[in-house]
């Protein structure tokens, strides 16, 4: 009767000496994870306070993280309470010469960067070079063809005493007429199949008639009466 009696306690000391460490499992520094649970738990009292390194050494990845629930995210979400300055929540850094990351989805949209302050840029770059698809060749639903180039917007400042103050593109100024006060403007390149538009720099009872002239480097711009008029003109090609 004793032996069995000693039989027994030595076999519940077994079993609760194996059932402990699948108890403790997690909770603490050095432990095991526990699948399917927080680690440590939430009943522990306090986090880890040093890193959990995961090392390996394969042709692949060293972790994957996957969700298979058909038609739901959730791979992998990490959290920290980084503030400005200091290291960020998650970091790629490859030590060689190759990506540092990848982002892929088989929709039309890859991602979103969402930031607290709407003023703030979604992300910085020391690089210069052009990134492929994000080199500005559409602005507002226009292709970048529709938008003039700084070579084809010209234009002219010219005084009441028919000198030129301010150009680009414009070479010099001429009295055409000066019964008619017109005044032609001499451009480097040939600019009769452009658009021209003139605005007075002074009061004048009627606006400024600008045409191309018979040179098709020139324009010529007429004002109203007879004093000589200040004018700014713009050639848009």
């Amino acid at each position: 009767m004793q032996r069995k009696t000693i039989r027994a306690v030595l076999a519940t000391s077994a079993v609760i000496a194996v059932g402990v460490p699948s108890v403790a499992v997690g909770f603490g520094e050095g432990k095991r994870l526990k699948l399917g649970e927080r680690n440590p738990s939430p009943n522990a009292s306090r986090a880890l306070n040093a890193e959990t390194e995961i090392i390996a050494d394969n042709a692949t990845y060293g972790t994957r993280q996957s969700n298979k629930r058909d038609g739901r995210g959730g791979g992998a979400i990490y959290g920290c309470r980084s503030a400005a300055g200091f290291e960020p929540c998650v970091r790629a850094n490859n030590l060689k010469g190759g990506r540092a990351f990848e982002f892929v989805t088989a929709g039309k949209e890859a991602g979103l960067i969402q930031v607290g302050d709407t003023t703030g840029a979604p992300f910085t770059t020391n690089a210069a070079g052009v990134a492929t698809g994000l080199n500005a060749d559409k602005v507002d639903g226009h292709d970048a063809e529709d938008f003039a180039a700084a070579g084809d917007l010209l234009f002219a400042v010219v005084d009441a005493g028919r000198q030129l103050r301010g150009a680009r593109g414009a070479e010099s100024v001429a009295v055409s007429d000066a019964d008619a006060n017109r005044v032609a403007v001499t451009f480097a390149r040939e600019v009769a199949a452009c658009s021209f538009t003139a605005a007075p720099a002074a009061e004048v009872a009627a606006p400024l008639a600008v045409a191309a002239g018979a040179d098709p480097k020139v324009v010529e711009v007429d004002a109203p009466g007879s004093d000589p008029v200040p004018f700014h003109l713009q050639v848009v090609c």
